[in-house]
Parts: structure tokens; sequence; C-alpha cells
């Protein structure tokens, strides 16, 4: 043999050098060397310590075999019976029944399959539903398509209906730009991309029609309006100006004459299935219960269009006596567009959905997602920046507000709805859906800007410019001194700061718009209203559950706290701009502004505690002349 064992490290260290030696020396010489140890002799210890291991091994072994033994002895043993418990030697826990541990991963896998399936049907990768198959090849005329709710209508047309032929979407040029250069600047927006990443081809299936609801015809060519009635077979009408202090000629252009002009071109088209009018359960709030029917309007289409072709100063002086007990010209003009849909949609397959306040997205295609500042959006936005300290509201009071994209899944399920339930020279019954919160899952809005203080402390963001404190109440004159020293008081002395350094004062106008927006909320945050959604409730329930996982609107599963974190978290990256990216460093803003915001609130106290002993020893003085 040839041994190499000359080179080993052993052989080249102090401590094993010499027995190392002795030990190749003997190898070469065929020697026993059982007398050397090169690592060391072990202790009576260590042996002890090595045949105890070596003894536990053993039973450990032994303990299993017999285990496996009483295993599969018997296919009948009573420990491998179905419904015998399962034994378990520990102390510290319960005896569980083969059922129950059945049961429990029974729930587990379904929950598992639900969810896979979920994600199957609502990427396109699972058979179609009846909706879905339903939309296929059809060619839907939209209004309202660039608006808050028209975006994630397109959107999840796009994304859910992706065998639709075409949709058609009226457009008007705006700012400059012309109508196909607003759609496809749109379709770029965040909000379209996972329609996109699902749908590449669905893009090319939107095709802008040049048009105006306030134009006759709604300003459609006749080449566009021969297309149409040739080929649109869906209408959704969800076109409206939504600015409740709207001018009522042109609140009455386009929520009464444009619904008009849009039913009109539906009885021209020859191969019609469907149609859907977007109304607003707010068209009357001048009764304390609203149902899903039709009730008296206040005042005759014709009627109204002749008013509205007056001078604007001469209604603008009348106009408190034209609404009557309606609020505004929004909901005063959308009561009336009722009543066209009722008149000029006779025989028509037509239905009505009456959304409440629409907030930003609960789920899809993205949380949280909103690009309108109307209603309470704005009033969090003002919250949350620090800018809006007092509201008049009545916190007792229901908060009627429904997320986006449950109402443009209702929408998208009332056309569907009404086009299997119409029946040919149909002429009375149109459907309506008061789709709402109020009726199943009610919230005030005292609770509403609790979760809007918890979460949005959690998720400051760093536009903001004071710490959080509203003051609600709804004692109007209480508000009125809050409003005082709480938002005028300040803006005085930070526009008289910023004109003796030569800025721009901008604060006092700033909370006159804030004041008058907050003047057209007051109706609707010091009052409430009882809601019937039944019609809402039997759609929902006669939907497949396949359905129900791609178009959900059930307002009953909803959760407001998760949907108040939601709204919280979209304001601040969607409408504010401000990524959560910089979260950390926006939490350290709003410590500093804390701590400022107390020592304010101490100096104003001491301020007040001060002038008040000036005043009483002034009254002292005059009084007993001390």
């Amino acid at each position: 043999m040839n041994f190499c064992l000359d080179e080993s490290p052993l052989a080249r260290t102090e401590l094993t050098k010499d027995k190392m030696t002795q030990w190749i020396e003997g190898q070469r010489n065929i020697g026993k060397v059982d007398n050397i140890e090169v690592f060391g002799k072990a202790t009576e210890k260590q042996l002890k310590e090595l045949n105890d291991v070596r003894q536990l091994s053993k039973e450990l072994q032994e303990n299993l075999q017999d285990l496996e033994n009483k295993v599969h002895s018997s296919e009948d043993n009573q420990a491998m019976n179905a419904t015998a418990p399962i034994l378990d030697y520990s102390e510290d826990h319960e005896f569980v029944s083969a059922n129950q541990l059945d049961d429990y991963y029974a729930q587990e896998d379904l929950v598992d399959a639900k969810e896979a399936e979920k994600q199957r049907l609502t990427k396109g990768k699972a058979a179609r539903t009846d909706i879905q198959r339903f939309y296929k090849d059809q060619c839907v005329f939209l209004t309202g398509g660039t608006g808050f709710l028209g975006k994630v209508l397109i959107e999840k047309l796009l994304r859910s209906c992706g065998d639709i032929d075409t949709l058609y979407v009226l457009v008007r040029p705006k700012r400059g730009k012309d109508p196909v250069r607003r759609l496809h600047d749109m379709l770029d927006e965040f909000l379209f991309h996972r329609a996109h990443e699902e749908n590449p081809k669905g893009i090319h299936k939107v095709v802008p029609i040049v048009g105006d609801m306030e134009m006759p015809g709604i300003g459609l060519s006749d080449e566009d309006r021969k297309m149409l009635t040739s080929k649109v077979t869906i209408i959704i009408n969800s076109a409206a100006t939504v600015k409740f202090d709207e001018k009522l000629s042109i609140a009455t252009g386009i929520n009464v004459r444009g619904t008009k002009e849009v039913l009109k071109l539906a009885k021209e088209c020859r191969n019609l299935k469907a149609i859907t009018h977007v109304s607003t359960a707010f068209s009357n709030t001048h009764l304390p219960y609203i149902e899903e029917k039709f009730y008296e309007p206040p005042m005759s289409v014709e009627a109204l269009e002749a008013v509205s072709q007056l001078d604007d100063n001469i209604l603008e002086n009348v106009l408190p006596t034209i609404l009557g007990n309606r609020p505004n010209t929004y909901c005063f003009t959308k009561a009336i567009a009722e009543e066209a849909v009722r008149i000029y949609g006779e025989g028509l397959p037509i239905s009505i959905v009456r959304p409440s306040i629409v907030v930003s997205t609960y789920d899809e295609p993205v949380r949280g997602w909103t690009d309108s500042v109307y209603g309470p959006t704005g009033l969090v936005v003002g919250i949350g920046t620090g800018v809006l300290r007092t509201m008049f509201l009545d916190v007792n009071k229901v908060a009627d507000m429904v997320p986006v994209d449950l109402c443009v899944n209702a929408i998208i399920a009332s056309a569907y709805h009404t086009a299997m339930k119409y029946k040919e020279n149909q002429t009375s019954d149109i459907p309506i859906y008061n789709f709402v919160s109020g009726a199943q899952t009610p919230i005030r809005w005292g609770d509403f800007i609790e979760y809007n203080r918890r979460f949005g402390i959690q998720t400051p963001t760093m536009k903001a410019v004071w710490y959080y404190g509203l003051n609600p109440t709804n004692n109007y004159y209480l508000f009125l001194v809050y409003n005082f020293f709480l938002h005028y008081l300040p803006a005085l002395f930070i526009d008289t700061f910023c004109a003796l350094m030569g800025r721009r004062r901008a604060m006092l106008k700033f909370y006159k718009k804030l004041t008058k927006m907050a003047n057209i909320l007051f109706y609707f945050s010091t009052q409430d209203w009882r809601f019937n959604d039944d019609g809402v409730q039997n759609m929902w329930r006669s939907l497949s559950s396949a359905d129900q996982t791609v178009f959900p609107f059930n307002i009953g599963d909803m959760s407001w706290e998760y949907m108040t974190e939601t709204f919280l978290v979209g304001l601040r990256v969607y409408l504010i701009k401000d990524d959560l990216s910089t979260l950390p460093e926006a939490k350290k803003k709003w410590n500093r502004l804390f701590y400022l915001h107390q020592f304010v609130k101490t100096a104003a106290l001491c301020l007040v505690i001060f002038l008040g002993y000036l005043l009483l020893k002034g009254l002292m003085w005059i009084v007993f002349g001390l």
C-alpha cells in the first residue's frame, strides 16, 4: 500500500504530530496501534452519556415499531375507526374526534377551493358566467364614461366582460383636448393597468363617439347616429352633472334633456336588449321612506325645459321657489329625469339604478381608488390634512354611502337582469333598484368620523398642515362660533403674515370655498332617510354563485371598518398623490404637528384665562371701585 498520510494536517500539528507518526509507521508495518489514541481517550463520564443516548434511541425505536404494529395489526382496530377518538397522550390537550378534525380540514379545503375558484373566475380563467355570456359579442353605448363612475364601469367591462364586441363611449371636447385624445389619456391612467394586463386587446374595443349631453340629439353626427342605431344592443346612461349647486339650465340640459335624447336614440336601435339609467337615491328627499318605485315629479319634463330657457339671472332669483322641497338643482333635475324615463322609456327594456353617495372602490380593480372630491371625499381630505376643524352634522344620522366598484357591478347586473325579465310589448313595471347601504349595513356619521380618525392617524400624509382635530356639532349657532375661531381667525392670521412677508394670501379664499362646499352637504349630514332595497336583494339572490363572485355588489357583505381603512389609504395615494413610501417621514411630521397642536391649545387656554381675569378685574373695578 502507498500511504500519503505524511501530508495530513495531523502529522504537521504539534499536538498530534508524535502520535500520528507512530500510527503511520504502524500502518506501514501492518502493526497494531490500538494503544495509540490520536485524539485522546474518552472519559468515563463521556462514555456513560454516550451509552445513555444509545439506550434512549433504542427505546424510541422500539416504541415506534410497537405503535406501527398496533396501527396495522387489524383493519377493524378501534384506533382506526372513523368515528373513534384519536388517541392523544398529551395531558395538555383535549381529545378531538376524527369527525371534528375531518370537518376542520374540510372547511379549510372548502375555503381554499373557493378562493382558487374566485381567482380563476375573476381572472377569466374559468368558464364564462351567465352575465359574461350575456355581454359576449354585444355593442354597449355608454354616456358619462369619462366621469368617476363611468371610468370604473369601463374598466370592469373591459376586464370581466372581455368578450364584448365594442364599447362606444360618448365624449365631448374639453380643455382643448379632442374626444379621442381625452379617451386615450383616460385609458392610460393607473385605474386601467389591471384591465390592460388581463385583457390586452380590450383597449381596441373602446371607441369614442363625439357628442354632448347638453346638445340636441346629444350632439351626434348623422353618420354616428346611424351606426349606433344599427349596432348598439345595450345602453348605460350614467351621464350627469353631480354639482349640487349647478345652474338650473345646465343641470336640466344634461340630467333631463340628455336623458330624454338617449331614450329617443334607444327607440331607434333595432337590436336593443337592455337600458340602464343611473339616477340617485336622493331624487325624492322630501320623503322620509323611499321605496323602489316612481314618485310624483316636482315638475313635468316639458315645463322644466321651458323654464330652463329663461335668463340665468332670473332663474337664480326664483330658484328657491322652483326647487320647493328639493334641496338643490341636482336632486331636483334627477327626479324629473326619472319622469322622463317613465314616459319616454315606455315599452323599452329599461331599468333605473339609484345609488346613494358613491365613494372610492372597495376592492376592484385596486382598493381605495378615487379621483372625485365631491361629497364626503372632500371633507375627509380636509380633515386628514388638518384644514377642516369643524363640521355641521348630526353624528347620530346615517351616512348612506356605497363603494363605486359595487355600484358598477350592480349596474352591469341590472342590464342583464332587465334583458332576462323583459317581455315583448311590455308597457309598465319599469324596475327600480335603490342601491344604498343604509337598508342593510348602515353606518352613522359619528362612527364614520371615528373610523377616519383612527385610520387617519395611522396613515398620515406629508400634505398635512395641522394635526387632526374635528369638532362636529348639530347646533348651527355653535358651528358658527367654531367656524370663526377654528377656520376664519387662523386664516386671517396666516394671510396677514403672508401679506407682511410679500407672499400670496390664499387661506381666507380657501375657507370660503370650503364653507360653501360644507353648506351644500349640511342637508345630507343633518338628516337621514330610510330606503327599501328589496329589488336589489332579489336581483342579487337571482344570480349564480359564479356571477356573485365576478360581479359582487351585496352591501350586506360589506365591512365599514375595511371600507374606511381602504378609503383613507386611497385618498392618500390616488387623490392627494402622496405615496405610501413617505409614511415614515409623514409620521415624524405628524408627531411634530401633535406637539405644536398641544402647545397652541395650551397657549390659547392661557390667553382665555388671562383675558377672563382682565375682564373680571375690570368689572370689579367698575362695580366696587377696587
